[in-house]
């Protein structure tokens, strides 16, 4: 881990050469504690990267470790002047200097934003394939500029969470998101039709009836479904419910947080690339905060590659 060598680095810059040996003792301790710190795991897709809190542990830890060695180091192999050892000539009592002035304090300077949350206004959610940018209408909501995933007060966790993610791609849909590994289909779904019938057939999703949408110009299909409150995950393949697959990854890449979640998806064909917006929700998400995910999709402008 890259934290493992930044430190190693540093401990080494700062104790001498030929006094390695209980620098490297004290050293192997803490990168053995570093290595077996637990990560938690992302609650939301696959491309949802490390939690805030999980970077700040790390970086803390690896802070940690060069204080810890550079203390021991000191302890170690620091001078013993000024301790008033035996035969030890007396300390110098420095003379006293002037004071002097008050230097002026700098202002405080604000918080950084924390990372992640995007203000309101423009952001481009998706450059792969397609571009596609969103106007976010409220606060709270975050994600990273390019990426393809929203957050609205970072969770998309039962009860009351919400989400956005979206797919620009060819889908495996599995025909039951509980079986998914073995009821993967042969072939993708590569056309709005093909991929709006393969969820409406898929077992225990409890689809809503298709419906006629546009999206920044584009033709398409919405589409509801929904995941069984009486859902028990831990029965599943691998212990995940998931909707469907990309590629050749065994798999699912939209897998769902917990039962009860329901998604309102958006299907579009932009110049042939078929896109897919899903905003995920819970009954217990506030309606405003379904209601800005819905601004945000009919915000949405495409660039077609």
């Amino acid at each position: 881990m890259s934290t493992d060598r930044d430190t190693t680095r540093v401990v080494r810059s700062w104790l001498r050469n030929d006094e390695h040996e209980s620098a490297d003792r004290v050293l192997g301790f803490v990168l053995d504690r570093l290595d077996t710190t637990p990560q938690r795991r992302a609650t939301w897709w696959p491309a949802r990267r490390t939690p805030t809190m999980n970077r700040f542990l790390t970086i803390g830890l690896g802070t940690a470790a060069v204080v810890a060695l550079l203390f021991v180091g000191s302890q170690l192999f620091g001078s013993p002047s000024g301790l008033g050892g035996p035969g030890a000539e007396p300390t110098p009592t420095p003379e006293p200097t002037a004071t002097a002035e008050p230097s002026v304090q700098p202002s405080v300077e604000p918080s950084p934003t924390p990372d992640g949350l995007l203000p309101e206004g423009s952001h481009v959610l998706l450059d792969i394939g397609v571009a596609m940018t969103v106007d976010i209408p409220g606060p709270d909501w975050y994600g990273k500029a390019g990426d393809r995933i929203l957050l609205k007060n970072d969770s998309a966790d039962a009860p009351d969470g919400a989400g956005m993610i979206v797919f620009s791609s060819e889908l495996y849909v599995y025909g039951d998101p509980c079986e998914w590994s073995t009821t993967r289909p042969e072939t993708p779904a590569t056309t709005v039709d093909e991929l709006v019938a393969a969820l409406s057939a898929q077992a225990s999703r409890d689809a809503s009836a298709p419906s006629d949408i546009t999206v920044d110009g584009y033709a398409g299909t919405s589409i509801t479904l929904h995941v069984s409150e009486d859902a028990v995950f831990s029965d599943c393949d691998e212990g995940t419910f998931g909707s469907w697959g990309i590629g050749a990854f065994s798999s699912p890449d939209r897998y769902h947080q917990d039962p009860g979640q329901i998604d309102e998806l958006w299907i579009v064909d932009v110049d042939g690339v078929l896109v897919v917006i899903d905003a995920a929700y819970y009954e217990g998400t506030p309606a405003e905060v379904v209601d800005e995910m819905r601004a945000i999709v009919e915000s949405t402008t495409f660039e077609a590659p």
